[in-house]
């Protein structure tokens, strides 16, 4: 026996049943049309959602900057100074490997030998000591911005890896020859520094002590600078020059765009190893701008290098009085320059 319902026509848009019911259906259209508001809405939220994201991780990072910040004044109240880079490129440890018993890391810091070289060997034969590996690989969320995606570990040469950070200590203004390291600079901190507040004549709020920058490429490239994403990782290598006493002969207040357009060699080692006190591991000096399109510049391991992150608009830098500001890359160059000075005597300005 046929059920009555059987033969009654059927609707693309309606839908009959046998107890008289009309349930209303959706046309492809229809259903198209609810699927494109969907990823208009999803497209409105998207960026918002970023923004978000970016403001928690800005926010996690000037929190990184403020234990730095503490961690270097408790380790003054202990030692009356704030620590320094080492006497040479070979021994030299850096700040950061010096605070670790101040950011509850003094079990990794025991791991380190401060009695033993950090490198060994000399010319192209220098490498890591094996008595600092392991501390040196170690990876320390502190040191690490959360906006830098980059990766960790870089190796520095075969089999050898070292645990990069974004967290760099002032060397000064950069001008004249105030960006050679060896010899005493107009900022906190240089190879056998041990400044202290006595030597904030500017004011501890007015002295920049530690900014961020990005991680190295991690390989070298040639050619033409690549500018992009590419470009800020990179350094470039200045040819035929030699290290004067100080400085590198004939350079002070260089044009870098100049230097830049004649280079062809590019290293992607910038802030590989947190351990290393090496201008271009753990430092930054306040020539260039933050977030400077002119990529560092460097040769013998002397050079121009910047304060960079990826958070839109500028960076995070902490201050003399452990206050971490965020500085627009657009800042005046000149009261820039002065935040990086302990004692010019400048007028900053508005920052």
């Amino acid at each position: 026996m046929h059920s009555p319902c059987a033969h009654r026509p059927r609707s693309r848009t309606l839908k009959a049943t046998c107890g008289g019911r009309i349930t209303k259906g959706f046309t492809l259209v229809e259903l198209l049309v609810v699927i494109a508001i969907i990823g208009i809405l999803i497209a409105l939220l998207l960026p918002a959602v970023q923004v978000a994201r970016e403001a928690a991780r800005r926010s996690s990072c000037t929190n990184n900057l403020k234990q730095l910040g503490l961690a270097l004044h408790n380790y003054h109240s202990v030692h009356n100074t704030f620590p320094g880079l080492g006497p040479d490129n070979n021994n030299s440890f850096s700040v950061q490997a010096k605070l670790l018993p101040f950011v509850e890391q003094k079990n990794l810091q025991e791991l380190i030998d401060f009695r033993q070289p950090l490198y060994t060997g000399s010319g192209s034969n220098v490498a890591l000591n094996p008595a600092q590996a392991t501390a040196a690989r170690t990876v320390i969320p502190l040191f690490r911005c959360p906006s830098d995606a980059a990766q960790d570990l870089y190796e520095e040469s075969s089999g050898v890896w070292l645990a990069g950070g974004n967290y760099v200590v002032c060397g000064g203004s950069g001008t004249g020859t105030n960006y050679d390291l060896r010899y005493p600079t107009d900022g906190m901190f240089y190879y056998k520094s041990a400044r202290g507040f006595r030597d904030m004549i500017d004011g501890s709020s007015n002295t920049a002590v530690i900014g961020e920058t990005l991680l190295g490429l991690g390989k070298s490239v040639t050619g033409a600078f690549p500018g992009g994403n590419d470009g800020k990782r990179l350094m470039g290598s200045i040819s035929g020059v030699s290290p004067g006493a100080p400085g590198l002969t004939g350079i002070a207040n260089p044009d870098l765009t100049s230097l830049a357009a004649a280079c062809a060699n590019w290293k992607g080692q910038r802030a590989y190893g947190w351990i290393a006190g090496k201008a271009f591991t753990t430092t930054f000096s306040c020539y260039l701008p933050p977030n400077s399109p002119v990529p560092d510049m460097y040769a013998h391991g002397i050079g121009f290098f910047a304060a960079r992150s990826n958070h839109p608009g500028g960076v995070n830098i902490l201050m003399g009085d452990g206050s971490a500001r965020f500085l627009s890359e657009t800042v005046k160059l000149e009261t820039w320059r002065a935040l990086g000075t302990c004692s010019g005597g400048e007028v900053s300005g508005e920052f």
